[in-house]
């Protein structure tokens, strides 16, 4: 058959499509457009009920006997997915849905084919997937962990991905050299929270990392999100392995709130004064360190004051981003119980604290202004430049037609709160 996959969320959801994608061609089935495709997956997400809306909107349009409906919003919320006439309905994209997407669609016992999927040929055709979103260039998704341990009051995504399971660093490391055996350049490491990578089995995410910058070839590692409070036992082995230069200089390391009082509402496990420390001591340790963060406003019971230690905390930190996401009530989660203020109150807060970050973003970037930096060239621009990724994971646009997948200088011109851009050197 052929089949389509259509991904919404983060980059674990893209990991997952990655993995279904395989499974399915490992099983004779063809990726194609949607126009083409008798196979319609939808892997969705529940994080934000405005994620949901769009999704279910999606949903309907596709609606029919070629329609797959998988992913969190599938597993948390099975009863909203319901009214959607579809094929099937599945759980979390792992590779065990993966497994049963490719048995549906061959009408036998999915269960059969368990351990062929799991073998040596399981990724012959990666997706190649970009940094932020769907398939592009040289950059490719490895999901290292499934599920979660924390217990955040408004996430509704454990609900759908269970407890933490670590996969194996031997299935990590052959994922990884087939990637790179494909022609992948940048290889992104995905989890609910990277930095409890192996908390279920007495590894942990240094000893990871150790691991695969010790395999042959010229590519880059990117480690994605990680809690603060399972970040902070092997703070100092993070700091360690990251002087790799096969390693990003680069963390997103969510906040969610300045506020101590807020945090604690939440089920955050540290506090903001844990947060400011490690900030600084990553930064201290790696000067050039792109830190990127997630803050929530307006969370019930939000004070004033509790938004303006957000602010300061932001001031004082300094992050290069900021990710800002307004309260979303989930059904089924202790927050969901509390009182949830007028949206006009979160609008405004967003806007006050996107204010802030682009400001301290385009002063950040400026500082890169005159200099020449190291780049990997991962994907390709408009109008014929090319995009690269700085030691640091700083975005920059390229100038001079680089080769793709090549390691460039390249001297930057000009800078935004966004990206840098410049022209390559050498190449």
């Amino acid at each position: 058959m052929k089949f389509y996959i259509e991904t919404f969320g983060c980059t674990a959801n893209f990991g997952n499509s990655q993995e279904a994608s395989v499974a399915l061609q490992e099983n004779g089935h063809t990726p194609s457009s949607l126009e083409e495709a008798e196979a319609v997956i939808v892997n969705t997400c529940a994080v934000t009920e405005k994620t949901e809306r769009k999704i279910m909107q999606r949903l309907r349009l596709l609606q029919g006997d070629r329609l797959v409906v998988a992913g969190c919003l599938s597993a948390a919320l099975p009863g909203i997915v319901g009214e959607i006439s579809c094929r099937e309905r599945l759980g979390t994209l792992n590779k065990e849905a993966a497994v049963r997407i490719a048995g549906l669609f061959f009408h036998h016992d999915p269960g059969n084919s368990t351990g062929n999927l799991a073998g040596e040929s399981l990724a012959p055709k990666p997706i190649i997937a970009p940094c932020s979103g769907p398939p592009a260039d040289l950059c490719g998704i490895i999901n290292i962990a499934e599920g979660c341990n924390g217990g955040c009051s408004y996430c509704i995504v454990r609900r759908a991905r269970g407890r933490l399971v670590s996969k194996s660093p031997q299935d990590i490391i052959d994922e990884t050299r087939k990637l790179l055996e494909s022609g992948v350049a940048e290889i992104q490491l995905a989890a609910q929270d990277t930095a409890s990578y192996g908390h279920d089995c007495h590894l942990c995410l240094p000893e990871l990392l150790e691991e695969l910058c010790g395999l042959p070839g010229d590519f880059m590692l990117r480690v994605g999100m990680m809690n603060p409070d399972t970040l902070r036992p092997h703070l100092a082995e993070t700091i360690e392995v990251m002087h790799s230069p096969k390693v990003y200089r680069f963390l997103h390391i969510p906040l969610q709130s300045g506020s101590n009082r807020i945090l604690k509402s939440m089920g955050r496990r540290y506090s903001a004064q844990d947060f400011a420390e490690m900030a600084a001591e990553l930064k201290s340790a790696l000067p050039d360190l792109s830190l990127n963060t997630d803050v929530i406003v307006g969370f019930p019971g939000e004070a004033t004051e509790d938004f303006q230690e957000t602010l300061d905390l932001i001031r004082s930190v300094r992050p290069d981003k900021v990710n800002i996401t307004k309260f979303s009530s989930r059904p089924i989660t202790p927050a969901a119980r509390l009182y949830d203020m007028p949206d006009r109150i979160k609008k405004d807060r967003s806007r006050e604290l996107t204010r802030l970050w682009l400001e301290i973003a385009a002063e950040n970037n400026r500082h890169s202004v005159g200099k020449t930096l190291r780049a990997l060239v991962t994907e390709r621009g408009r109008n014929g430049t090319m995009k690269a990724r700085a030691a640091n994971y700083l975005g920059i646009v390229v100038h001079g037609n680089p080769a793709l997948g090549s390691s460039i200088r390249v001297k930057i011109t000009a800078s935004n709160s966004y990206y840098l851009s410049g022209w390559a050197e050498s190449f």
